[in-house]
């Protein structure tokens, strides 16, 4: 009898899933710590179905999506040739409460690297030319070099895989300190600023 109801419930938990708000999500690419969102076109589709899915490419790159869990085929071209594909597979994509209806993928053809979105409760972060970041490893007094990058209510690190802790130093605050941040090879991970 439970079995059975599990089995009824799925189909309505899937429509449940097509009839939610779409989100709004956004793809960044990079080639290690080089942004190359530009130079990809992107081909998303629910992962595990043969459809072709959409394609999307240029600067801006951006879909609505039901939620649900996707595979997105990443093609990289220099002067019209292919240099490089990379697929990244099982991303979840779901209305989390803390992202507004706005989801950030971030793709890397390099491998072992992640991406720490920082986001702020009120949605604005604070300007990236007004602040300092410092990035160590976990347990390290040596910063990791690294770069600010600004998106859409949203600051940007990419990283190689591996656990840090985050200093963010803004003019007349306090600084804030995330310790033991866990940024996952091929994932982007996200952390609302206290």
């Amino acid at each position: 009898m439970l079995i059975a109801s599990l089995i009824d419930a799925t189909p309505a938990a899937r429509q449940n899933a097509q009839t939610a708000a779409p989100i709004r999500t956004e793809f960044r690419v990079f080639d290690g710590v080089r942004e190359v969102t530009a130079d990809t076109r992107l081909r998303v589709r629910p992962s595990g179905s043969s459809e072709r899915g959409r394609v999307i490419e240029g600067s801006e790159q951006q879909l609505e999506l039901a939620p649900g869990i996707y595979d997105v085929q990443a093609v990289r071209q220099e002067s019209g040739q292919v240099v490089g594909i990379r697929w990244a597979e099982r991303l979840v994509i779901m209305p989390y409460p803390d992202e507004g209806g706005r989801h950030l993928e971030v793709i890397n053809f390099t491998n072992s690297y992640g991406a720490l979105q920082l986001k702020w409760p009120d949605g604005q972060p604070p300007d990236p030319a007004g602040l300092a970041v410092t990035v160590l490893k976990a347990g390290e007094t040596r910063p990791v070099p690294s770069r600010v990058m600004s998106g859409l209510g949203y600051l940007l690190l990419v990283l190689p895989a591996d656990t840090y802790d985050v200093k963010i130093a803004r003019p007349g605050l306090e600084s804030i300190v995330l310790s033991g941040i866990e940024v996952p090879a091929d994932r982007t991970r996200m952390k609302v600023i206290p």
